[in-house]
């Protein structure tokens, strides 16, 4: 008994996730979808804890880790919409991954702030588009405006690049980005 109440919190608590329209980790907005292999919800401390071969998809966006810990005002819009509320940040640590149509970006940590709509990786940073590669410590990029920054954190490590001016591959394949081609 106490097995399926545990199945049917954790099942609500997924179904729930579908309303946090406020989380922006992708320029295109809509829904998160969440997996992972375990998932703690912490109402009252507004955090959700995934682990395990974390996935967040959103529109064409997607950021994977090995835990990702998303926060949310308790509450928040929860009695109209029945969510948990909007998200303020989320953190991700462990072989993070942030793909994008255009890019792929790889890191050790990973953090979204909703206040200032950025994305920040850091780690041993590589970032990919196309033929084109920046290996960093540190890549902010903002979602609203579209600008990105690159520098080497407090480690004072230079940032590099390898550029292919006129390059036809601008975007990418598909297999730049992690997708399955169906190759």
């Amino acid at each position: 008994m106490m097995r399926i109440i545990q199945f049917a919190l954790g099942l609500a608590a997924i179904l729930a996730l579908a309303p946090l329209a406020e989380a922006q980790i992708g320029r295109s907005g809509g829904p998160l979808d969440v997996q992972a292999q375990n998932m703690d919800v912490f109402d009252a401390e507004g955090r959700i804890l995934l682990r395990g071969e974390v996935d967040v998809i959103q529109g064409d966006t997607r950021l994977a880790a090995d835990q990702i810990e998303i926060f949310y005002t308790p509450g928040g819009n929860a009695s109209t919409t029945g969510g948990f509320g909007d998200i303020n940040r989320i953190v991700a640590t462990g072989n993070v991954f942030y793909v994008t149509p255009l890019e792929r970006a790889r890191g050790s940590n990973g953090v979204y702030e909703a206040a200032s709509d950025t994305v920040t990786l850091t780690g041993d940073v590589v970032l990919t588009r196309g033929e084109n590669v920046i290996t960093t410590t540190r890549f902010v990029t903002n979602l609203t405006t579209g600008n990105s920054s690159f520098d080497g954190g407090e480690s004072g490590e230079r940032v590099r690049s390898v550029l292919f001016p006129g390059s036809e591959n601008a975007g990418g394949s598909g297999e730049d980005r992690g997708e399955d081609t169906g190759e």
